[in-house]
């Protein structure tokens, strides 16, 4: 591909970022590896592995869409890939062992990958005319969406429901970023780039100072403290008006 004209492509002004399709395959393929991993290590046989793998790579897209409604599904306009992610998780049940010492290597793709399916599904939200609330939603939807529907699929509660490191969060602060920059004329590939470094600073961030969100939170104690003491104030208030008539 003529770099010059992929440039000129990305950089253009038009309210849809257009994105070169490696980046794109890049994440669907990532997505695919880290659910069939996820369905060796509670032992699916290969059809559960294959299907796990698509599920994860696909399902956040596909409820994007979805949502969406008349804009394209990505899952159908690129059967080359499906072949692929197909081929890639008959790899991984097969070959589980050259992947138990890729933790890192794992981790930083799986961020990735999140990050730009936050990419993905924000600015297709954007582009649809969905709306700053609707879209950060969608980008964020897309990012964990198909790790959700997994933890579904095998009777977990999903990890993004439990407390954990940013996941979530993070996908949705790139979205955000992205939808807000995009709202305020940014250039797309700009708001592009930084929505993936808010994604990958955010998880990385958690992770080394162990920032999670939190499990409970009930405010009813302290709001009930803050309250007697309200009404204790008001009450040594009001005896000492009497004294002093």
């Amino acid at each position: 591909m003529d770099v010059a004209a992929l440039l000129d492509t990305m950089l253009s002004q038009g309210q849809v970022l257009t994105v070169p399709w490696g980046i794109d395959y890049f994440s669907i393929v990532v997505g695919a590896i880290t659910g069939a991993l996820f369905a060796c290590e509670r032992k699916l046989d290969i059809i559960g592995t294959v299907v796990l793998g698509l599920i994860t790579a696909y399902g956040g897209g596909l409820i994007r869409d979805v949502i969406l409604q008349n804009h394209g599904v990505y899952f159908t306009e690129h059967p080359d890939l499906i072949v692929i992610c197909i081929l890639i998780c008959i790899f991984v049940f097969y070959f589980r062992g050259l992947f138990k010492h890729l933790d890192r290597a794992v981790f930083l793709a799986d961020t990735l990958s999140v990050a730009l399916f936050a990419l993905a599904g924000a600015s297709k939200a954007f582009a649809a005319g969905s709306g700053v609330v609707v879209s950060i939603i969608l980008g964020g939807v897309t990012a964990v969406g198909g790790g959700a529907v997994r933890d579904i699929c095998v009777g977990e509660i999903p990890s993004i429901f439990k407390q954990s490191n940013f996941y979530a969060v993070a996908g949705l602060g790139g979205s955000a970023m992205y939808v807000v920059l995009a709202l305020a004329g940014c250039p797309l590939p700009v708001a592009g780039v930084l929505c993936v470094g808010t994604v990958i600073a955010l998880r990385y961030a958690s992770v080394m100072l162990d920032l999670k969100t939190k499990q409970e939170a009930d405010l009813t104690p302290k709001v009930k403290e803050g309250m007697a003491k309200l009404r204790g104030g008001f009450s040594r208030s009001s005896h000492e008006d009497d004294k002093q008539k």
